[in-house]
């Protein structure tokens, strides 16, 4: 394959994306306008190719498509964009950091949850008396309503 005649349906391909995808990049300024062949159709070349593949793995590491630009400005204008990306990646951890903890919370309210249901089924050995689970979250809507 000629690297200067790749056509999108085939950088699509190789990437994993969908030819819009590698559309909406040049709409957002992640990637470089192609030339247009007599056809009509984009030419995309190996640096094109090489956007794709950073801005996928990129997204891997969390960035957004804005950040990934701010980044991809930065390198090109001849600026190390080192520190930016080191404090993209603190704000990043700093999120995952919150969702796990909220995610331990959960955790810990389901397990407690479930316990005293079972706790519930072991003394009453019946599903027709009522659910404490239910039951205390009934009464903690009717103080939230108070």
């Amino acid at each position: 394959m000629n690297s200067e005649m790749i056509r999108i349906g085939h950088l699509a391909s190789r990437i994993g994306v969908q030819p819009e995808a590698i559309r909406y990049y040049e709409r957002r300024g992640l990637l470089p306008r192609p030339r247009r062949g007599p056809n009509g159709y984009r030419i995309y070349t190996a640096e094109h190719l090489e956007r794709v593949e950073f801005i996928k793995k990129a997204q891997t590491l969390g960035l957004s498509l804005e950040e990934i630009r701010e980044v991809m400005e930065l390198k090109f204008s001849g600026t190390s964009p080192c520190q930016h990306v080191r404090d993209l990646l603190r704000e990043k951890l700093s999120a995952v950091e919150q969702q796990i903890a909220r995610l331990r919370a959960f955790r810990r309210e389901l397990a407690d949850s479930l316990i005293a249901c079972e706790e519930s089924l072991r003394i009453h050995r019946t599903s027709a008396e009522a659910c404490p689970v239910l039951e205390r979250l009934n009464i903690e809507r009717r103080k939230r309503r108070e």
